[in-house]
C-alpha cells in the first residue's frame, strides 16, 4: 500500500497514482456533505528526484478544501499526516515513507530497476500569469475557486485529447502526449479548448510548447516522471514567454511538427538559460 486516506473511525482508502474526492459516485472518496461539489478536490501522485510526492488540489469548489485548517488556494503538497477536511468530513493522509522515498509510481520495485525510455513527446506547461498579484488581490476562497475552477478546466481539455498531466507546479500544470501519427490531431484539439479558455482572461495563463525525446522512467499506467534537459527547457521557454508577455510560446521543433496550417508566428531568436547560443522561439495566430 502506497498511500491512503483515513477516516475518523480508523478505516482505510488506499490509491497510488490518483485519488479523486468529490460527490460523484465514480470518486475514490465519495463524500456524503450535500455541500460537497461532484468533483471537489483531487490528489494527485508525481514523480520527484526523491521518489514519489502526493499533491493536493481543490477543483473549483464552492466550499473549498482545507488541509491542516488552512484553505488550499493551490495545488500544494501534502505529506503523512496532513488533515484533509472538505466541509464536515476529515481525513488523515497516510503514506508509507519508505515506499516514496524508493519506488516508482507504476512498480513495486525501486526507482533504480525502473524501465528507463526517451521517448518522442509533445511537452505542454500551463502557467497563470502575474500570480502573486492575483493572489494579493483576492480573498482566499475567491482565490481557491478561481484557480480550482482554471486547473479543472485545463485538466479536461489535456485528458479529454488524450494528453496525460504530468505535475502539479503551484500556480503552473505540466502535462505531456507521446508522439504517435494521431499526435498533432489530439494537440490541436487541446490548444483549441486552451485558446478558448485563455480569451477569458480568468485566470490569465500562458501556454508553453516543445517537441523533444525526453527520459521517462516507467511509463506503465499513467506514471508521472518525466524528466531531463528537454522538460528544464520548457521551463526556461516559460521565462522569455513571461517577458515576451506573449500568451503562447512554441519551440522551433514544436512549430516545424505542428507544420504550416497552424501559421506559427517567429518571435526571433532568444537566449535560454542554461543553453548555449540562442533559439528560434515562434508563437500561435491571435
Amino acid at each position: 500500500m502506497r498511500a491512503w486516506l483515513e477516516k475518523k473511525d480508523g478505516s482505510r482508502i488506499a490509491f497510488e497514482t490518483n485519488c479523486y474526492l468529490g460527490r460523484a459516485h465514480a470518486s475514490t472518496v465519495h463524500l456524503q456533505s450535500p455541500g460537497a461539489s461532484r468533483r471537489h478536490a483531487h490528489i494527485h501522485a508525481q514523480q520527484a528526484d526523491t521518489g514519489i510526492e502526493y499533491w493536493l488540489a481543490d477543483l473549483g469548489s464552492t466550499n473549498g478544501t482545507l488541509r491542516n485548517g488552512k484553505r488550499v488556494t493551490i495545488p500544494c503538497r501534502i505529506v503523512d499526516g496532513d488533515i484533509v477536511t472538505i466541509l464536515d468530513e476529515s481525513f488523515t493522509f497516510r503514506a508509507d515513507e519508505s515506499s516514496t522515498a524508493t519506488a516508482s509510481l507504476d512498480t513495486d520495485a525501486p526507482a533504480t530497476v525502473a524501465v528507463i525510455a526517451s521517448p518522442l513527446c509533445w511537452l505542454l506547461m500551463l502557467d497563470i500569469k502575474a500570480f502573486t498579484q492575483l493572489s494579493r488581490s483576492l480573498p482566499p476562497d475567491q482565490l481557491g475557486l478561481k484557480v480550482g475552477t482554471w486547473l479543472r478546466q485545463c485538466r479536461d481539455a489535456v485528458e479529454s485529447a488524450g494528453g496525460i498531466v504530468d505535475k502539479f507546479l503551484g500556480d503552473a500544470l505540466f502535462a505531456y502526449w507521446k508522439h504517435s501519427p494521431e499526435t498533432v490531431k489530439q494537440i490541436d484539439a487541446a490548444l483549441r479548448q486552451l485558446r478558448t479558455l485563455q480569451l477569458a482572461r480568468d485566470p490569465d495563463f500562458r501556454i508553453v510548447l516543445h517537441h523533444a525525446r525526453t527520459t521517462m522512467a516507467g511509463g506503465a499506467g499513467g506514471a508521472n516522471n518525466l524528466s531531463g534537459p528537454e522538460v528544464i527547457y520548457v521551463f526556461r521557454m516559460e521565462k522569455v514567454s513571461s517577458a515576451l508577455r506573449t500568451d503562447t510560446i512554441l519551440s522551433e521543433a514544436a512549430a516545424t511538427a505542428l507544420g504550416p496550417e497552424f501559421r506559427c508566428e517567429p518571435l526571433g531568436q532568444h537566449p535560454l538559460d542554461g543553453f548555449s547560443g540562442t533559439h528560434a522561439l515562434f508563437q500561435l495566430p491571435a
